[in-house]
């Protein structure tokens, strides 16, 4: 019995243990209101205006105004943080899909969370593609996005 007692209290306390470290990590402010952050659209635009330009360079230039420095995309085909990683990606998805760019819908907001949809193809099939980006947002700039493919 004693044992037992034992086993169940260790197996409490771990799981209470697990439970505390979760809490720990999360990023998500659950404090923050329904009222979105100021410049949170033209934040939005700044990001897809990111990914529909052709320059790396130029690219990489307007990262600091975007992102924070630990930045990073989480999609189908990986994770992807920092400048150079993101960048790196963005180039791929370029080279894949010639002549294509994101068609963003208005930015949406809960608690904490920043939600966009959008249309990827051609300038004659925009929405040739559909998705959705989920963004996280610290000290005025993007912390996050993870990339929802609508198939």
């Amino acid at each position: 019995m004693k044992k037992r007692l034992t086993q169940t209290l260790l197996v409490a306390a771990l799981l209470t243990s697990t439970h505390n470290v979760f809490a720990e990590n999360l990023t998500m402010n659950v404090t923050t209101t329904e009222v979105a952050p100021a410049g949170l659209q033209q934040l939005i635009d700044r990001h897809f205006a990111i990914w529909n330009n052709s320059d790396a360079v130029a690219r990489e230039k307007a990262f600091t105004a975007v992102y924070s420095t630990d930045f990073f995309v989480a999609d189908y085909a990986g994770l992807n943080q920092g400048a150079d990683r993101v960048n790196a990606a963005i180039s791929k998805v370029q080279s894949q899909h010639q002549g294509f760019s994101f068609t963003p819908a208005p930015v949406e907001w809960n608690h904490g969370i920043a939600r966009v949809t959008w249309g990827y193809g051609p300038k004659d099939n925009p929405y040739l593609v559909r998705g959705e980006d989920v963004f996280t947002v610290n000290a005025g700039r993007l912390s996050s996005a993870r990339v929802f493919l609508n198939k």
